[in-house]
């Protein structure tokens, strides 16, 4: 996925591009795989561009994962950390322990689409499912005997 590609997404949903908005792209793509706290992009963000304040970072931020283009993923006791969805459509499962993310392929939304269209006359256009809980090495360490 390419910083022009994740732009045409957010053009896509009437989203005006910035050059605070482009940059967060840019390091979000380039973290790869990697999840960064708000301050981790404010810090390069600011590298680039020394006038954006960190509430922007924030606001950005909040807008793309309303527009599912940004998962954030909040644990106890941690900062929230954000990464690109690199698809338009994802599910995860998310550990409470060790923050591990685990893709799901199938999704469960699709029954409930037609349901909202015919009886409420409701389009859905995006959603993200995240259910939280326990990996396996997570769980077993909890259940097995101190």
């Amino acid at each position: 996925m390419t910083v022009e590609q994740v732009l045409q997404r957010l053009r896509e949903m009437g989203c005006k591009l910035t050059p605070q908005r482009r940059l967060i792209v840019e390091v979000l793509l380039n973290a790869g795989d990697a999840e960064l706290t708000a301050d981790e992009i404010y810090q390069q963000v600011r590298a680039v561009y020394p006038e954006v304040g960190l509430d922007t970072i924030y606001r950005n931020l909040r807008l793309m994962g309303r527009l599912n283009v940004v998962t954030e993923v909040r644990l106890p006791g941690r900062l929230a950390q954000y990464s690109l969805n690199r698809t338009a459509h994802a599910h995860s499962l998310v550990c409470l322990e060790c923050g591990a993310e685990i893709p799901m392929s199938h999704c469960p939304i699709k029954e409930l689409e037609a349901v909202a269209l015919e009886q409420h006359g409701f389009v859905i256009s995006s959603h993200r499912i995240e259910l939280f809980g326990y990996c396996p090495a997570c769980a077993a360490r909890e259940s097995a005997p101190t």
